[in-house]
């Protein structure tokens, strides 16, 4: 597998709103860019009394995360997976480890995956990687994080270390250096691509960042806010330098519409979201807010049953569709998947959950990212 500067690698949560938006990405798009996708952790549970509890077992999460991976992921010519949030979790109840098991049931459901390693993982799970590459023959990913480039004069023996334990050469190896939360500055983001070890050796270099807000707190109610796309902006600098760069541009990565790190223990009894609709323009993320709809408790009248009835998801997501498509970013309903609910939502046929509308804004992002590197001289 190799990759030119018109492919995009983009870093999604495996969960429902991802898998769903890739599930409905034209096909004719799916040779122009390679996702990585994280195993979710196990999820909670949130008891009306008492701390939140794993909602389910080890065995039923890997089960359910499998099923869900080979419905969407087999029909895509490669794909990076990454299982570092279930990698400490105990083995099986039949003795096989949380990811070797996940990697079994991807080959049995034709899922050309390319386990996904780091410096820093523990040594079951490096163990798994080393076993998919001898098994499937397709190379592994390693990612390395910013704090690993901390040491840059060391990483050089680090990664050779990693290698020699996977018995593995770095032209079978997908080098993907994500800087998640932190853009790297544009006068020094060169300097670090030419630092990096074995640069012309590796089979893909690909640089990841994100820069959007792991909340939207600081969007505006009931308004589009417009949010630079500093990944993205940081990327087209580095490419316009590649004269200048020793040995080679990398292609680009980012997180999509979502913020590297995981929300956490986000505890629904104490949330109030906002609809919020999530639209990629060139240059800017394009964000339609609305407004938390308070808790039934809250409406005791009859006039707060009314402002909580006029503050419905049903009611606010047409109304922000509508904000969108007035927008000068929009790309018309053919567009993409996203595009087309996001028109039908705004004619009230559709109202979509917060999992679907993560998907629609997916789905129009990779749409937009797909074209932007296809378009570029």
């Amino acid at each position: 597998m190799k990759f030119d500067h018109s492919h995009y690698v983009p870093i999604l949560k495996g969960k429902q709103g991802e898998l769903n938006a890739l599930k409905n990405t034209d096909a004719k798009l799916f040779k122009k860019f390679t996702p990585l996708i994280e195993v979710p952790p196990i999820p909670k549970a949130y008891p009306e009394d008492g701390p939140p509890v794993l909602a389910k077992t080890i065995d039923k999460h890997v089960k359910d995360v499998s099923a869900n991976f080979v419905k969407v992921l087999a029909a895509l010519p490669s794909v990076f997976v990454d299982a570092v949030y279930i990698e400490t979790e105990d083995d099986l109840k039949d003795g096989i480890s949380p990811v070797d098991s996940l990697f079994v049931a991807l080959r049995k459901g034709n899922v050309s995956f390319i386990p996904t390693v780091g410096l820093d993982r523990v040594e079951d799970y490096a163990d798994s990687v080393k076993n998919a590459i001898e098994t499937d023959g397709r190379g592994c990913c390693l990612r390395l994080l910013e704090a690993d480039l901390e040491g840059i004069a060391e990483l050089g023996a680090q990664i050779d270390s990693l290698l020699a334990m996977l018995n593995a050469k770095p032209d079978s190896i997908d080098l993907l250096v994500d800087f998640r939360a932190k853009v790297p500055s544009k006068a020094f983001f060169p300097f670090l691509i030419d630092a990096l070890p074995r640069l012309a050796e590796w089979r893909t270099l690909t640089v990841a960042s994100s820069s959007f807000p792991q909340d939207m707190s600081e969007v505006g109610k009931n308004k589009i806010d417009e949010l630079d796309r500093e990944d993205w902006l940081a990327w087209l600098f580095v490419r316009s330098k590649q004269k200048s760069m020793n040995k080679r541009v990398p292609t680009f990565a980012d997180y999509a519409i979502n913020h590297p790190v995981l929300a956490g223990d986000l505890d629904p009894r104490m949330m109030n979201m906002s609809p919020n609709i999530r639209y990629t323009d060139s240059l800017n993320y394009v964000v339609a807010k609305g407004q938390a709809q308070p808790r039934k408790k809250w409406a005791k009248t009859a006039e707060k049953k009314a402002i909580r009835e006029q503050l419905a998801p049903s009611v606010q997501y047409p109304k922000l569709a509508t904000m969108v498509k007035g927008h000068s970013s929009w790309k018309g309903p053919q567009y993409s998947w996203g595009d087309k609910f996001i028109d039908q939502c705004s004619q009230q046929k559709c109202v979509g959950s917060a999992t679907d509308w993560r998907a629609v804004g997916t789905s129009h992002h990779i749409a937009v990212v797909v074209q932007q590197l296809a378009n570029l001289p």
